[in-house]
C-alpha cells in the first residue's frame, strides 16, 4: 500500500475554490477534494487561515467566512508558526517576507511539496514547489 502524499496547500489554492477563480478552481479544488476524503493528507498554516478568514470576510458574511475556515480544519491539518520561522524569513532571500514564513513552516515541518499557482517566487531547493495542475500531473497514476 502507497503511503499517502503529506502536501502544503497554500492561501492561493484555498481562495481559488471560495472565490469561483476561473479557470484555477476545477485544479484547486480537486486538491482540496483529495485532502478533504484523506486521499493526500493536507497541511496549511495558522497564518493562511488568518489571512483567508481576513479576505473572505471583506467579500461575504462573517458567519460564512468562519463556516469556511471551519469546514477547512475539518480536513486540513493547521502547522503553527513560531519565531523560528520569522527570523528565517527575515533572514532569506525571499522578496515577500509571508512566502519564507510558509516556505520555512513547510520545510520545518519536513513537508516535502508545496502547492501553490505563486512556485516563481519560492525556492526550490529543498521543497518541491508546483501548481495544482502540476501535482495532479505529477501523481495521478497514485489516484
Amino acid at each position: 500500500m502507497l503511503n499517502k502524499k503529506e502536501v502544503f496547500i497554500d492561501s492561493d489554492v484555498i481562495l481559488d475554490v471560495c472565490f469561483d477563480r476561473k479557470p484555477f478552481i476545477r485544479d484547486s479544488q480537486q486538491i482540496l477534494s483529495l485532502a478533504e476524503t484523506v486521499t493526500i493528507v493536507g497541511y496549511t498554516s495558522s497564518l493562511i487561515l488568518a489571512n483567508c478568514y481576513y479576505i473572505l470576510s471583506h467579500q461575504i458574511k462573517e458567519t460564512a467566512a468562519r463556516a469556511t475556515i471551519a469546514k477547512l480544519r475539518s480536513f486540513l491539518t493547521v502547522l503553527p508558526f513560531t519565531d523560528k520561522e520569522i527570523s528565517e524569513s527575515l533572514n532569506s532571500n525571499f522578496k515577500d517576507f509571508e512566502d519564507g514564513i510558509q516556505y520555512f513552516i513547510c520545510l520545518n515541518h519536513g513537508l516535502e511539496t508545496f502547492i501553490t499557482r505563486n512556485v516563481r517566487d519560492y525556492k526550490k531547493e529543498n521543497i518541491a514547489v508546483v501548481t495544482p495542475e502540476q501535482y495532479l500531473i505529477l501523481h495521478h497514476a497514485h489516484y
